[in-house]
């Protein structure tokens, strides 16, 4: 197989990859405008509750708006992380060329995208006692209880997004490796 037909078909595998990272940061989002404004679609007999980690949907519609707005505050930090995640993938991928896949850019790029993947993992465990604190704080309530809670998924993804940032370190280091012995030639 020619090797510049191979590479056009990878690169046209990064097009539709690209494509499905924005259509998976728009349900994202969807599903946070969802499940703070307590909308719930319906077809015909059919609805679906779209809820935050910890809340229900009928504890949402009970909520005042100011509390609404709380919620989807301690919710966003993660939102906005996985966004900025993609958005460097999205530019590793659209600036991917045959002479381009191990440069300072594209490392930057994948590690940066490793990095706010775990960060926006960190920050979704952390939003439900967040939460909690800032009902606490600006309600008064005297309950106690904060809850936390970790899933087998978001350990799977936080190892995952942790051996992806140690890649990106060991292909750095052999770039600069590469570059030093090309010097010594």
């Amino acid at each position: 197989m020619n090797p510049k037909q191979s590479f056009n078909e990878v690169e046209a595998q990064a097009r539709l990859i690209r494509a499905l990272l924005w259509l998976c940061f728009a349900v994202q989002a969807l599903f946070y405008v969802l499940a703070w404004g307590g909308w719930h679609p319906a077809i015909g007999s059919w609805w679906m509750d779209v809820t935050a980690t910890g809340v229900t949907a009928p504890q949402v519609l009970a909520m005042a708006p100011r509390q609404q707005m709380l919620g989807a505050a301690s919710d966003l930090p993660a939102l906005l992380a996985m966004g900025f995640g993609l958005w460097r993938l999205d530019r590793m991928l659209a600036g991917l060329r045959l002479d381009a896949l191990f440069t300072l850019g594209a490392i930057g790029h994948l590690r940066a995208f490793a990095g706010a993947t775990l960060a926006s993992i960190v920050l979704s465990i952390l939003a439900t006692p967040a939460r909690g604190l800032l009902f606490r704080w600006f309600s008064g309530a005297p309950e106690r209880h904060l809850a936390m809670g970790v899933n087998s998924d978001q350990l799977a993804l936080i190892v995952v997004c942790t051996l992806f940032y140690l890649i990106t370190t060991m292909m750095h280091e052999g770039r600069r490796l590469a570059e030093e012995n090309e010097g010594f030639v």
